[in-house]
């Protein structure tokens, strides 16, 4: 077992892994059009808003959450898997972009850009604690399983069946900034959701055949929580394979969103998805992400994004205005 113990620069290692040894590379194997480095099986693309719940108490109203306003959003569900490999035991991602959001954003070129971008996962934790260590992992993955039991217990507890997309709780599991002197985390939790089949797990995309289904039969609602930081020791800032306590600090509705009925599958909305990028850095200054992971992010995704619109002919900035939820004539 040969297990490094540093990495000089883990977000310069880790983005060369992510772009030069995996985007790149398959880039260069015929890759097109360019998809993400990572959570590029898509799911599902949908339209809908974003709704800051009215009556925040006082200590809520930060940021976006200061006023009882409703935001146009696009979403992208997916897993990190690539295409053809079997679902079951996954992670599922979703990217929340809201659009006509007034403020100066933390990402660079982005700060005038009127666009606010959440990204959960359905697990709450991540399998290392920061960049250091994920560079560190990466380096000889098998060796650092061998030596680290925490991360061997969080991938196996990562490994589960998915009956829904829209049933699954979903978590930022990066911390940000509330505002100039608190610190939370993001959850989603589903509020009102349509029956859905019985999931057949060895079919190829059953999430995105239910996802389809659903949304072609009612509104989905689902709960957007804060989760303040109300303990520094047992809610750290920069290691991610600690859980916060939901006991010490219960998640706080501010939010809802809403996916209204659609059919995901019309007007090319996955094409018009897959040209939008996620980032935890395109918000407002008052919930700047945390952390060396966040840090890794913010120059991965942008990397990664850059590289997929140039090679797919796309343009290269936020859109300024949101794709309309139909066509009005």
């Amino acid at each position: 077992m040969n297990v490094s113990t540093h990495v000089q620069d883990p977000i310069a290692e880790l983005e060369e892994l992510f772009i030069e040894k995996t985007q790149m590379r398959r880039i260069r194997a015929g890759q097109c059009p360019v998809r993400r480095p990572v959570f590029l099986r898509l799911n599902g693309v949908a339209h809908g808003r974003f709704e800051v719940v009215e009556d925040l108490p006082d200590e809520l109203k930060v940021g976006l959450f200061a006023q009882a306003k409703t935001y146009p959003a696009w979403v992208r569900y997916s897993c990190d898997i690539p295409d053809g490999a079997p679902e079951r035991g996954e992670t599922v991602g979703l990217g929340i972009k809201l659009f006509g959001v007034e403020g100066e954003k933390c990402l660079e070129p982005d700060e005038s850009s009127p666009t606010v971008d959440f990204l959960l996962q359905n697990h709450p934790v991540f399998f290392v604690n920061d960049a250091q260590d994920m560079a560190l992992a990466f380096r000889d993955f098998a060796a650092w399983i061998e030596a680290h039991e925490d991360t061997k217990a969080i991938l196996a507890a990562m490994r589960k069946d998915v009956k829904s997309v829209l049933e699954s709780e979903l978590w930022s599991v990066i911390p940000f900034h509330f505002g100039l002197q608190k610190f939370c985390k993001y959850k989603i939790e589903p509020e009102v959701i349509a029956l859905g089949p019985e999931p057949d797990f060895d079919a190829p995309g059953y999430l995105k055949a239910d996802l389809h289904q659903r949304l072609m039969t009612a509104e989905v609602r689902l709960r957007f929580m804060v989760q303040l930081q109300e303990d520094d020791d047992c809610m750290p800032l920069d290691t991610a394979t600690h859980e916060w306590d939901e006991v010490t600090s219960a998640p706080v509705h501010v939010a809802t969103l809403i996916l209204p009925i659609q059919d995901i599958d019309s007007r090319n909305q996955s094409v018009y998805g897959e040209t939008l990028a996620f980032n935890p850095w395109r918000t407002l200054k008052e919930h700047q992400p945390v952390g060396s992971l966040a840090d890794a992010r913010k120059v991965i995704y942008q990397a990664s994004a850059t590289v997929r619109r140039h090679y797919n002919g796309n343009v290269l900035g936020e859109p300024q205005v949101e794709r309309p939820a139909q066509l009005k004539p």
